[in-house]
C-alpha cells in the first residue's frame, strides 16, 4: 500500500470523520442523563452504524435494500472517503461529497445538541 503523497487527503478525511464523531458524542452526551446511560447506548449505536455502514460486512455483499440504507450511515461516508484515497487514488474533488456529508452530520448533531441543551436548561 502506497501512502506517500496521500497524507494530506488522509488527514482531511480523518479530520472530518473526527468531527462527525464529536458531533455524535455531543448529542449523546447532551441527551443522556448520566454517564451510565450514555456509555452503553453510545457503544451500541456505534456498533449499529458500523454494521449498517459497511465496516463489518462490505456493502457490495449486502442485500440491495441494505445497500440503500448503508448510504445513511456516517461510517459509510468516512469508509468510502478512505477507500477513495487509498484504493482509487482520487483527489480532493472526488472525496468532497463524503467529507461534506460528514461535516453536515457534525453541524446537524451539534445544532440538535445545542437546541436540546438550551430547552432542557430553560425549564
Amino acid at each position: 500500500m502506497e501512502v506517500a503523497g496521500r497524507i494530506p487527503l488522509l488527514l482531511t478525511v480523518a479530520f472530518f470523520a473526527g468531527l462527525a464523531a464529536v458531533g455524535l458524542g455531543l448529542l449523546l452526551g447532551t441527551i443522556a442523563k448520566s454517564q451510565e446511560q450514555s456509555a452503553p447506548f453510545g457503544a451500541t449505536f456505534v456498533v449499529i452504524l458500523a454494521a449498517i455502514g459497511g465496516v463489518w460486512v462490505p456493502v457490495f455483499a449486502m442485500p440491495h435494500f441494505m445497500q440503500t440504507i448503508s448510504k445513511l450511515s456516517p461510517m459509510n461516508w468516512g469508509l468510502n472517503a478512505f477507500y477513495d484515497v487509498f484504493l482509487r487514488n482520487v483527489g480532493i474533488g472526488e472525496i468532497l461529497p463524503e467529507i461534506s456529508a460528514l461535516f453536515l452530520f457534525f453541524i446537524a448533531t451539534t445544532m440538535v445538541a445545542i437546541i436540546y441543551n438550551e430547552r432542557k436548561n430553560a425549564v
